[in-house]
């Protein structure tokens, strides 16, 4: 090998490192396969308006590939029951069901996805109740068929700080039409409790929209609030009792921050599948 060749070799080799994604966080390796390993996505699904094409849930489940260890992770779609009065949906329901089976069989975004199918009506809680019990990771991103990842977020970076800090229980990415501030029931601040990896804005209120959470923090703590009910409705009135009892520090028990800062804009888009396709 001549000069100019290894020179070559050795600028290409030192502008590989240069631009590689470090995946350090306090000395922790969290790279995208490491951290793979450490979630799993739920995507919550149910009768829509737009059953049995997969109008909002193709598009959803296409998405996860835009955050890298999202694409490697173990994927589980569950599809609640049908709820009283739904009936008559029952056979487009079966063909969605078997759409999304042939999909997991012969689509890309697909592939290896586990089906979870609740027999009777649960609510959102119900099926994520349903879908934990095919939960072995220690963490989840809770995700929905008409939520979209708009925009990349550092999830290694996410889990890395939950593994370093415990006060941080809930990371929930933004997205919808209403101001931040008026969803999350006051003024946002950035206060973080604790080491922290990526931007986070602390928020005084729950949704059950796209975070990331402990496998402990919902078995112990959201699922023993939320029997067979509207989740977020539930958490939400939960969260300003325990605000208007105790002030901000019942901020601590539920954990709850935005990732980002709020001129971040949004994350996510919420296709809304009770709208007509």
């Amino acid at each position: 090998m001549n000069m100019r060749t290894f020179s070559l070799f050795a600028f290409l080799a030192l502008w590989n490192i240069a631009t590689a994604e470090i995946s350090l966080y306090d000395e922790e390796l969290y790279d995208d396969d490491t951290v793979a390993e450490m979630i799993t996505v739920i995507t919550a699904t149910s009768p829509v308006l737009s059953i049995p094409n997969t109008t909002h849930l193709y598009p959803s489940q296409v998405s996860l590939h835009r955050i890298p260890a999202l694409a490697k992770a173990k994927k589980i779609i569950v599809f609640d029951g049908l709820q009283p009065g739904q009936e008559h949906l029952k056979y487009a329901y079966d063909a969605y069901k078997k759409t999304v089976r042939d999909l997991t069989r012969s689509d890309h975004y697909f592939m290896g996805t586990e089906l979870v199918f609740c027999s009777e009506w649960g609510h959102l809680s119900g099926a994520i109740a349903e879908a934990l019990e095919h939960v072995t990771t220690p963490y989840v991103f809770m995700h929905q068929h008409d939520l979209v990842i708009e925009k990349k977020f550092d999830l290694n970076g996410i889990i890395a700080t939950m593994e370093e800090n415990p006060n941080i229980k809930y990371v929930h990415m933004w997205g919808g039409k209403n101001k931040a501030s008026k969803w999350w029931n006051r003024i946002l601040d950035e206060e973080v409790d604790g080491i922290h990896f990526v931007p986070l804005t602390r928020c005084f209120g729950w949704s059950d929209q796209c975070h990331v959470a402990s496998v402990e923090y919902y078995e112990d703590f959201v699922l023993p609030e939320c029997d067979h009910c509207f989740m977020e409705t539930a958490m939400q009135q939960k969260f300003k009792k325990k605000l208007k009892k105790k002030g901000d520090s019942a901020h601590k028990k539920f954990g709850t921050y935005l990732y980002g800062g709020l001129k971040d804009g949004h994350f996510i888009k919420h296709t809304d599948g009770r709208n007509k396709p």
